[in-house]
């Protein structure tokens, strides 16, 4: 609003003054899109948040970067200081992009350090405080606090560090001790505490999912450290392999494997001669992907376009909206494409991988505009005019699947349509061809900030990039995958290309890359789209996607 009246008074200012341009300034929106910096092991730029994050080895002095060049895609942005040069990033770095509006971007110095503090017979992992300057251990009720051996401390960048005292001198720790650790001229004082503890072993946490259990214990390091699981109700205990443990110290965790969804189970860690207490849990269930093979299906009432469920099907999931189209949701209300005469989604009982049915997601074009053929798990939620649509995508889901499977198949040409904006740092011409793009994500998306609806959170509005969404950097997302299928081969999660005849049913598997293990979902996302520039109106007029026998592996 502020914004809008200041372009008024402008205007207003401009009559009086009998200036001819009495237009208000445009809105240009600068993007980072290159940052090189010396010894950087990774460099993210995100759009959305404005920020630059530089990852950089623990060798690197993060009071000296030397940033080399910053690129910026407007000509006319002007920066509120020198990008380019030697910067302390221990903190933020803070400045301006202008065009015709400032516009607050940041620089963010991230340096890898691993650090440690482990002392004879300790327990579980020691807790590491860097921002208080603390590493805590601890160890059994039998331990002498007063005379106790360190067995490894790293608190520094390897190679780079110095300590005001030598580790074997390190032995009274009934009131802690403060050590100082020198880096690259400057020094941080650190305290070293141990905590005993009545437990010998003992169970912390279980992590359970459908096939598997991720089970977190602590013992006494230096013993011989195990577990033990069976089916709630069995005789027999199973020991869990030594290739499925892995230890940090007095710190333990196994990864039980071929388990039964929707089973209860009980676990004991083992130290030593000593047994936790029998821990019980539950699996979760191994749910399918509703309708996966696109066998129900019905015609939307007075059109001759499908949409994607059944309500006289007379079988659960086929019987309701789980998937949704561009065409729309004529059932319901919402008109898509096809209220413009163009069907983009169709049934295709011709070319199948599985039953009855494939689904046909074609891109085609109005009047120069393209129209991508998209399916996706969420409801269309709208025309934008004549130029775009709205989606809200996902769909209510709690179990956490470790891949997908699904049979494609796509035919393709050069883009025909380029669109007047792209993505930023994406150039294309009509000499490149098409390529379609499947998505897979489980999230937490609050559809209070993400503007959707409680069932479908995530609303996205083709006509504004702003509304995009990345589920790589998104921190509502738990896990994700991508598939981009070119002519003549695909890219599964940015692994590189594949050689391959996608003019042919091929099935793929895409992995799920967890981001977050203890999180459970609350909603899953599944986008398929025959150009995957089809949200900038760029793309091949004729491509061609088939879809089929969707499944989720647990």
């Amino acid at each position: 609003m502020k914004k809008i009246l200041t372009y008024f008074l402008l205007a207003v200012f401009a009559l009086s003054s009998c200036v001819d341009n009495d237009l208000p300034y445009p809105i240009v929106v600068p993007h980072i899109t290159s940052v090189i910096v010396d010894e950087a092991e990774k460099i993210d730029i995100d759009y959305d948040k404005q920020t630059v994050t530089i990852h950089l080895p623990e060798s690197v002095d993060i009071r000296n970067v030397a940033i080399r060049s910053v690129q910026i895609d407007q000509e006319i942005a002007k920066t509120s200081m020198e990008l380019a040069g030697v910067h302390d990033l221990s903190k933020p770095l803070k400045f301006t992009i202008t065009t015709y509006d400032d516009y607050a971007w940041t620089i963010i110095g991230v340096r890898n350090v691993p650090r440690y503090f482990t002392v004879q017979g300790q327990m579980g992992a020691s807790v590491i405080d860097v921002y208080n300057r603390r590493a805590v251990a601890m160890v059994g009720k039998k331990a002498d606090i007063s005379n106790l051996k360190v067995t490894s401390l790293k608190l520094g960048p390897e190679g780079k560090t110095t300590y005001s005292r030598k580790i074997e001198d390190l032995r009274d720790f009934t009131h802690g001790i403060e050590i100082d650790v020198t880096s690259f001229g400057y020094t941080e004082t650190w305290g070293l505490y141990v905590e005993v503890t009545d437990a010998t072993v003992e169970i912390k946490s279980v992590n359970p999912w459908a096939r598997k259990a991720i089970v977190t214990a602590i013992g006494v390091a230096g013993v011989e450290n195990n577990f033990q699981y069976r089916e709630k109700g069995a005789e027999e205990w199973i020991d869990v392999a030594t290739a499925d443990i892995t230890s940090d110290g007095g710190s333990f965790v196994a990864h039980l494997k071929d388990l039964t969804p929707e089973t209860e189970y009980e676990v004991v860690s083992i130290s030593g001669n000593d047994r936790s207490p029998v821990k019980e849990f539950m699996t979760e269930a191994a749910t399918p992907v509703p309708n996966g093979s696109f066998e129900y299906a019905s015609l939307v009432k007075g059109s001759s376009y499908y949409k994607f469920y059944d309500p006289d099907c007379g079988v659960e999931d086929g019987s309701y909206m789980f998937w949704g189209s561009g065409n729309g949701e004529g059932s319901e209300g919402v008109n898509g494409s096809a209220n413009m005469g163009i069907v983009i989604t169709y049934v295709d009982t011709e070319d199948k991988v599985d039953g009855k049915q494939s689904v046909r997601a074609q891109t085609s074009q109005l009047a120069g505009i393209l129209a991508a053929g998209n399916l996706f798990v969420g409801q269309f939620a709208g025309l934008v005019g004549t130029s775009g649509g709205k989606v809200n995508f996902g769909r209510p889901w709690t179990t956490r699947p470790t891949a997908m499977k699904i049979y494609c198949k796509y035919l393709t040409g050069p883009m025909d349509i380029i669109g007047k904006t792209l993505p930023p740092g994406v150039s294309l011409s009509n000499s490149d061809y098409d390529r379609a793009e499947i998505k897979f994500a489980l999230g937490t998306w609050d559809y209070k900030k993400y503007g959707g609806s409680p069932a479908s959170p995530v609303h996205i509005n083709t006509t504004d990039a702003s509304t995009f969404v990345d589920y790589n950097t998104d921190e509502s997302t738990i896990a994700n995958g991508n598939l981009i299928i070119y002519h003549d081969g695909y890219d599964l999660n940015g692994a590189g290309k594949v050689s391959a005849d996608t003019g042919a049913w091929i099935e793929y598997t895409i992995p799920l890359d967890y981001r977050k293990m203890e999180e459970i979902p609350t909603h899953m996302i599944i986008s398929c789209a025959a150009s995957r520039y089809g949200d900038y109106f760029t793309g091949c007029s004729s491509s061609k996607l088939w879809i089929d026998a969707v499944e989720l592996i647990y």
